[in-house]
């Protein structure tokens, strides 16, 4: 596992509110912007500048929140792998409906670095990462770890091609990295992942 700090995260583009992270994230401009500064961020660690169609992203918003309401667990001790989840399904609806696109190659980025192969897909990833991070330090006080996962090209280009396929797949790939074993049958259903780590 790779702690965070070796992980490019953009902390500085949260922005800040006087409400929980978790129920500033459900507001739909706080989101907005959240979204906005950290594709500035990669576009700048990249080389690259993103266009951002917020129609998209306020699509994708809603889509999530829908998500997370129909799976969100009765059990209060499910909660901590909910908020895990809960980034998962955020980063399905943004592959689904890719709300950004990049107006050139990511010319700072490594050749052979996922960054370089799929800058959109990267920015998202690395946008619901940071998102996740912030919750699980401030409500569980948790640092966040990620697989080595996460700098094989080879699993950004599963990640890429099955998700063209099946959106689902999305929220398996972010499980992944962030160190889990998801339920590859049902990678964007709650219930499955539990029945996965029980086993």
């Amino acid at each position: 596992m790779r702690r965070m700090s070796d992980v490019p995260l953009h902390p500085e583009a949260i922005p800040s509110s006087n409400e929980p992270l978790r129920i500033a994230v459900r507001r739909l401009r706080w989101f907005k912007q959240a979204f906005l500064r950290h594709a500035e961020a990669y576009g700048r660690d990249l080389g690259c500048t993103f266009d951002v169609d917020e129609a998209k992203l306020a699509s994708v918003f809603v889509r999530w929140l829908e998500a997370i309401e129909r799976q969100k667990p009765a059990d209060k001790s499910q909660r901590r792998a909910f908020f895990e989840f809960a980034a998962a399904l955020m980063l399905r609806e943004l592959v689904a409906d890719m709300p950004l696109s990049a107006t050139g190659p990511a010319a700072l980025a490594k050749p052979d670095s996922a960054a370089a192969f799929w800058p959109e897909g990267y920015c998202c990833t690395m946008f619901c990462v940071s998102i996740h991070t912030a919750a699980m330090a401030q409500e569980f006080h948790a640092a966040t770890e990620v697989d080595p996962a996460i700098d094989d090209l080879r699993h950004w280009w599963s990640f890429r091609e099955n998700a063209r396929g099946d959106p689902g797949f999305s929220a398996g790939f972010l499980q992944l990295i962030l160190g889990n074993q998801p339920n590859w049958m049902m990678p964007d259903v709650f219930r499955a992942r539990l029945v996965q780590e029980a086993r």
